[in-house]
């Protein structure tokens, strides 16, 4: 147990440290650090003071303690606050002196902040000089908030006269003051923070990546003469990101489990289309492709879940793999048209990921990236009029009439002869046929075609406990004839130990 304590003792030093790094990296506050890296706003204060009162009182080693107190005495030093010291032999840590070079605010100031939400607010009385913060521009440029960042909700300014007695050369004067207080809400603009980290991840990628090769035996290019079909891979419902841990599920599952999962199946699914000709790829990805959708690790309607990482390791790690993906596509040798399809866990988070995606293969005429605002699209081939949601919105029984009458779809429906749709979110497979005139099922040739597709993701505690469990894990493609429509459906299956 105590063995256990010290490792996650360390591990949070290791989170605080990485806040640091970053706070001195970017010239930001420790608190604004700690957001942007996925923790709350007071986690390193909370560690340095477990880590200054162990150490003090003899439970945490030199080493642990050296880890934190070096990069924090750096950031001190950015910050303009001298470092406090330590005697490693009398265990005894010196208080910090006061800060340095702070301007002379007032009476009173304090910053508040929870969350996306922070308050900040000015006194100034009668023994500071005249020009003090009497204007929401002062007070921002006193407060060093960064108005990238933060929005001002709104703001309060009161002023008022204090007259009083004063001594001087031996007479009692009578002198009026002027008292201010100037008050400002501010708010996080979330949208503008994500938007400045997912660049930085972008930019880290490009200096690093290295594309991923085809791990199949005999693996030879598709052949584009012959017959002129079109390969689906759809993989739907990934959730990285989710945590489940197997001593409570029976199966463990995180983003390493993710990856290798999403990968493995791409190729064994190119490994059986290989039997086939085929022109194009259509590669669809969202839905549900991240597990969380905000910097507070819940879906895009507030619904907490299990995270294995913070929210940017894992957009990271999504994005990797999403660009892997893409990469061991392309070595068919055919062109990549992928699509974006939002999810009710990651709405806001696909549009990202889209984004991203568009940004990097931009140049690469090989890749088709559409990411379109609207949550439904369509994709013709030939004679298949191919509909894409995720299938948390719309009612099944919706989805024939809006491909018949959809602005994009709708110039489309008559032209073709094979109409389905491909969405998933129940995370298992299930094919519906419906006929347009008369909203029943009827036979596949007549009518519209549903077909929820499988998930790779595993069982975490609420599907567990829900009894949510036994479907097969699974990933789909799909071959269709210019011409003729459906003429193969390829499946890989996932056997847990």
């Amino acid at each position: 147990m105590a063995k256990e304590r010290s490792k996650t003792i360390q591990k949070r030093i290791e989170n605080a440290v990485e806040i640091i790094e970053y706070a001195i990296k970017n010239q930001v506050s420790v608190k604004e650090a700690s957001v942007r890296c996925g923790f709350s706003d007071t986690y390193v204060k909370n560690i340095k003071a477990m880590v200054y009162e162990k150490f003090e009182n003899g439970e945490l080693e030199l080493s642990n303690y050296n880890m934190f107190h070096t990069p924090f005495q750096n950031y001190l030093n950015m910050k303009g606050f001298s470092q406090p010291t330590t005697s490693p032999e009398t265990n005894k840590i010196a208080e910090p002196n006061k800060p340095k070079d702070l301007p002379k605010a007032g009476n009173r100031e304090s910053f508040r902040q929870k969350g996306n939400d922070a308050e900040f607010e000015w006194v100034g009385g009668s023994n500071y000089p005249k020009d003090h913060v009497h204007t929401l521009k002062q007070l921002l440029g006193v407060s060093n908030v960064d108005t990238d960042t933060w929005i001002v909700k709104d703001h309060i300014i009161n002023k008022w006269d204090v007259t009083m007695k004063l001594l001087e050369d031996g007479e009692w004067v009578a002198k009026t003051f002027q008292n201010w207080q100037v008050k400002a809400r501010l708010e996080r603009d979330v949208q503008y923070v994500k938007e400045r980290i997912v660049g930085e991840l972008f930019q880290k990628m490009t200096q690093d990546y290295i594309p991923p090769v085809l791990q199949i035996d005999s693996w030879r290019k598709a052949e584009t003469n012959g017959e002129k079909n079109l390969l689906e891979i759809s993989i739907f419902d990934l959730h990285i990101g989710k945590l489940a841990w197997g001593g409570e599920t029976f199966e463990n599952y995180d983003v390493k489990i993710a990856r290798k999962r999403f990968l493995t199946s791409i190729e064994k699914l190119l490994q059986r289309a290989q039997g086939f000709n085929y022109n194009r790829i259509l590669f669809p990805v969202g839905n549900d492709f991240f597990n969380s959708d905000t910097m507070e690790n819940t879906t895009t309607k507030g619904t907490p879940q299990d995270e294995d990482l913070r929210w940017q390791k894992t957009f990271d790690v999504g994005t990797r793999l999403l660009v892997d993906a893409i990469n061991l596509l392309k070595q068919s040798g055919v062109p990549v048209d992928v699509v974006v399809i939002p999810g009710n866990h990651d709405f806001e988070r696909s549009y990202y990921l889209g984004s991203y995606l568009a940004a990097w293969f931009h140049q690469d005429p090989a890749v088709n990236i559409n990411n379109g605002a609207s949550p439904r699209k369509y994709y013709r081939y030939g004679n298949l009029l191919l509909g894409l949601t995720h299938g948390s919105e719309e009612k099944e029984a919706s989805l024939p009439m809006l491909m018949a009458t959809d602005v994009e779809s709708k110039p489309i429906w008559s032209e073709t002869k094979f109409h389905e749709w491909h969405i998933g979110h129940i995370h298992r497979k299930r094919t519906v046929t419906y006929d347009i005139n008369k909203s029943r099922p009827l036979n596949e040739d007549l009518g519209v075609t549903i077909r929820y597709l499988s998930s790779l993701t595993g069982t975490e505690e609420w599907h567990h406990k829900k009894g949510f469990v036994g479907a097969t894990k699974a990933a789909d493609a799909f071959v269709w004839n210019y011409e003729f429509g459906l003429i193969a459906h390829l499946n890989t299956n996932l056997i847990l130990n």
